[in-house]
Formats: C-alpha cells, sequence, structure tokens
C-alpha cells in the first residue's frame, strides 16, 4: 500500500469536489481576466492576523495553493514573505507573474505533483484549498511545514443576503435561496483538521463589503462555479436595475481556518 492510500485510510469523510478539479482549472484559465479584475481583494487585516498566527517575520518562506492572478499572493510578499506560488490554471499563471515579475516563484501546475522541496512557515489556500485532493495534500502539507508552521486555509462567505430584501429576489428569479458558501467546500479542511500532525489554532473572520452594480454583478458571479445560467443572470440584472436603484451592497467574511505544524 502506498503512503498516500495508508493517509486515505486515516482520513475523515469529507468532500470530492476535487475530482472536478481538471474541469474547474480549464473554467478559471478561461476566465482569468475576468476573475483578476472582479473578485474581491481580501482585507489587510487578515494578513496581519495570519503573520501574527504563524509568528512570521520578512524572509520567512511561503507556498500559496492555487494562487491565481495573485490577489492572496501581492499582500503576503508585501510582508516581505518569500513565496513560491502553485497555480495550475494557464492564464492564470501568466497574469500572476505579470504582476510578481521575479519577486515571486510561480509554479505551474497542480499542488499535489508541484514537487517542492523545502521547509516554509506557511501553506496557504484561499479560496483553492477543495480542489486538492486530501490524501496527497495533507501530506504534501506535513512534508513542506516545519514545525510550529502554519497552514491557511481561507474562504469567503456571504453573509447579508440570506434574509434581506435583495436575498428574497434572488430566491424568486432562481428558485432557490442564495447560499452564502457550499458546506462541502468548507468541509474540505476537515482533512487537514482531522490530522493529529497539526493543532487548530481557530477559525478568525474578517468582514468585508462592496457595492456591486447589475453589470458588475453579472461580472463577478460568472467567475463562479455554479452561477446561475445567462437567462437568470439578465433577470436578476433587471432586478438590481430596477428594483435596488441600480446597485446592491454585498457583505462578505473571509474566514481564516489556521493550523499549527507539531
Amino acid at each position: 500500500m502506498s503512503s498516500w492510500e495508508q493517509a486515505s485510510e486515516r482520513l475523515p469523510e469529507v468532500s470530492a469536489l476535487w475530482r472536478e478539479a481538471d474541469r474547474r482549472i480549464a473554467a478559471f484559465d478561461a476566465t482569468a481576466r475576468a476573475y483578476d479584475r472582479y473578485r474581491p481583494r481580501y482585507p489587510e487585516a487578515l494578513f496581519d492576523d495570519l503573520m501574527a498566527l504563524g509568528g512570521l517575520r520578512p524572509g520567512d518562506s511561503a507556498v500559496g495553493i492555487g494562487a491565481g492572478t495573485g490577489i492572496a499572493t501581492l499582500p503576503l510578499v508585501a510582508r516581505g514573505l518569500l513565496v513560491t506560488a502553485v497555480e495550475p490554471a494557464a492564464t492564470m499563471s501568466e497574469l500572476l507573474k505579470a504582476k510578481v515579475g521575479v519577486a515571486v516563484d510561480v509554479i505551474e501546475g497542480r499542488f499535489e505533483e508541484s514537487g517542492i522541496r523545502m521547509a516554509v512557515g506557511l501553506v496557504a489556500a484561499f479560496n483553492s484549498w477543495h480542489w486538492v485532493e486530501p490524501a496527497v495534500g495533507v501530506e504534501r502539507l506535513i512534508e513542506l511545514l516545519r514545525p510550529g508552521g502554519v497552514v491557511a486555509l481561507v474562504w469567503t462567505e456571504v453573509i447579508s443576503w440570506g434574509q434581506d430584501p435583495f436575498g428574497a429576489r434572488l430566491a424568486e428569479v432562481t428558485g432557490q435561496p442564495w447560499i452564502g458558501r457550499l458546506p462541502e467546500i468548507v468541509n474540505s479542511k476537515d482533512a487537514v483538521a482531522g490530522d493529529d500532525r497539526v493543532a487548530s489554532l481557530g477559525p478568525r473572520r474578517h468582514r468585508f463589503e462592496r457595492t456591486l452594480t447589475a453589470q458588475t454583478f453579472l461580472d463577478v458571479t460568472r467567475t463562479y462555479g455554479g452561477h446561475p445560467n445567462d437567462e437568470l443572470l439578465v433577470q436578476i440584472e433587471a432586478v438590481i436595475d430596477n428594483e435596488f436603484n441600480g446597485a446592491v451592497t454585498k457583505v462578505e467574511e473571509a474566514v481564516l481556518h489556521a493550523y499549527k505544524r507539531l
């Protein structure tokens, strides 16, 4: 039995979204420029929190999983971390390289196959861990992290559209409640949380909000998987324009799940 198979046997029941990773990589690649333009930026306080939790200092090494176009990579670099960014979507990788130049070592490919060999203080996955095959991914984390190093798994959660008037109208148009986050996405963290070689540092929540015009709402929504079809999106656009004066406020939380390597 391989080490990956042995690791799989001790994992809890976790999300299997990673099995769709190849299909989603192609989708991310096709929408890379829209993703870079319309996806929200994370609160600066989240990165300050992460640095403090991990006892990280300028010059420490870090690995970013599914780094995308660098939305989370640039704030880490700004804090003096030496980042190796792993990104499987080719166009996203190109956009990332154009931003960071030689400041970041960009590896194009899957984290599970990246072959990185170093001891780092941080491994971070911003809205990407659920695409990693859990048994392989956890073993790679453990191999990379120095004792006391930190795993940071971050997801964003919409918190204002469940009961508010716009949320109610979204439910009417789409025929189902607007879900702030999919449980199977965040539950993918259980592969890490259930490993006895790490200790939880507890979740940390950082709220942020932004105002979206009808067009911007459509543009950013199209960058997410499972979004409503174009016919429904056009209806939502009309709702925002005609019933909400052309704009809505989206309130979210960036939730940091951190674990220390024992």
